[in-house]
């Protein structure tokens, strides 16, 4: 099981209201980062943002902050983002060239933030400028006496301005005297570490999925097929689903719902983050070989009984898992996710049409031969299907292990 680190840092207006977070890529439980490759950086804060602890728990309602890399940008995983939802802070490092601009300008269009961070005027960033809705004015950069002209010079675009890095008293009443907007640095609030939990991923099966998605003529049966095969992946992407795709309010009852409501493009971007994301992980294998066996079992059990919908049923036994593939209490693992409450009913409460279906295929794997039983299904059926989900899950797993 590993730990998931992100750092929070408030950003407040004038009167001290929280306006936004600032979310900030953290190495470990120390309020530090340290990376040597800012993309991965970038990949790994998305995805322990996105699918570890979630946007919510981190930023509640406010906008989030986040800071981008030239290749994030212009690879178009921008677009994997809620524009309603994250301040895209372009990083200090990146040049106005035309590529870097045009790329800006879409993402602009289709309703994001742009801030530059660390920010300090020049008038080649002009180009730069001209597209900002917010200018993050790194203090430390800038003698205090050409502070006010570089207020002024900013003050003639439409964006709007934030003092960073304040670090005094002193500091704060100037820039406020300078009717600066936003504010943030640690003198108001040090970014707090906030830790998550989640379940190291398969990396074959996400390559697999990169490859599939690559593919003008994928179909929706083919991934879900892949996905599936990994409880890592599956969490992640329901828990995606619900934090990234703007407008949905629906519960998710199946893999299939969930790919068709994230779109393939969206899909490619985050399967290619995760991916970048994961480079050095281990994972669980036997924790994974039973989650996966569960969640076969109850699917072939739901054909067996002749059930239009066994997708179902193998979501229901694969999150049954999830409190030990998370190490967390399986009332607050489910709550990340959008499921269905027929779903969310048979885990919790072992009640509701699934119920029957994976009470069985638990006390069958647990050797409580007693209370293994199921309507219109007879025991040798129940014992096949237990049979060929632990090796369907052993191949899927084991498989993935010697291919990485």
């Amino acid at each position: 099981m590993l730990s998931t680190f992100v750092g929070c840092q408030p950003i407040y207006t004038a009167d001290l209201s929280v306006h936004a977070f600032e979310l900030l890529f953290r190495s470990g439980d120390r309020n530090e980062a340290r990376f040597d490759d800012g993309d991965r950086a970038t990949a790994e804060l998305i995805m322990n943002v996105f699918t570890a602890v979630g946007l919510d728990t981190l930023v509640g309602d406010r906008p989030a902050f986040i800071n981008v890399t030239r290749n994030f940008i212009l690879d178009g995983h921008a677009m994997s983002l809620p524009p309603d939802r994250i301040v895209l802070e372009i990083l200090e490092d990146i040049r106005p060239d035309p590529e870097i601009i045009e790329a800006l300008r879409s993402l602009s269009s289709q309703g994001y933030t742009i801030a530059l961070d660390d920010f300090v005027y020049s008038p080649q960033m002009e180009p730069l400028v001209s597209l900002a809705d917010i200018v993050k004015v790194e203090l430390p950069a800038i003698p205090r006496e050409d502070l006010p002209r570089h207020v002024d010079m900013l003050r003639r675009s439409r964006a709007k301005l934030l003092a960073e890095k304040i670090e005094t008293h002193e500091e704060f009443e100037n820039c406020r005297q300078l009717g600066f907007d936003y504010y943030q640095g640690y003198f108001l609030s040090k970014p707090r570490v906030v830790v998550g939990r989640q379940i190291s991923p398969n990396r074959i099966a996400m390559l697999q999925l990169v490859n599939q998605l690559s593919d003008p003529a994928v179909c929706v049966d083919g991934l879900v097929k892949t996905i599936g095969a990994d409880p890592s992946l599956c969490y992640k992407l329901l828990k995606y689903a619900n934090s990234a795709s703007t407008g949905n309010s629906r519960p998710i009852d199946s893999l299939s719902a969930a790919v068709t409501l994230i779109g393939a493009r969206r899909l490619q971007s985050f399967t290619t983050l995760a991916l970048f994301a994961s480079a050095n992980d281990a994972k669980p294998i036997q924790l994974i070989i039973t989650a996966l066996a569960r969640g076969r079992m109850c699917e072939l059990l739901a054909i067996a009984q002749r059930n239009s919908r066994p997708d179902m049923y193998f979501l229901a036994g694969l999150f049954s898992m999830m409190d030990v593939l998370l190490d967390q209490p399986i009332r607050d693992a489910l709550n990340a996710v959008p499921l269905a409450p027929a779903i969310i009913q048979a885990i919790l409460d072992a009640d509701g049409p699934l119920a029957d279906i994976l009470t069985c295929a638990v006390n069958y794997e647990m050797g409580n031969w007693d209370c293994v039983s199921l309507p219109n299904v007879d025991a040798d059926s129940i014992r096949s299907a237990y049979i060929e989900s632990l090796q369907w899950a052993r191949s899927s797993a084991e498989t993935a292990s010697h291919q990485e």
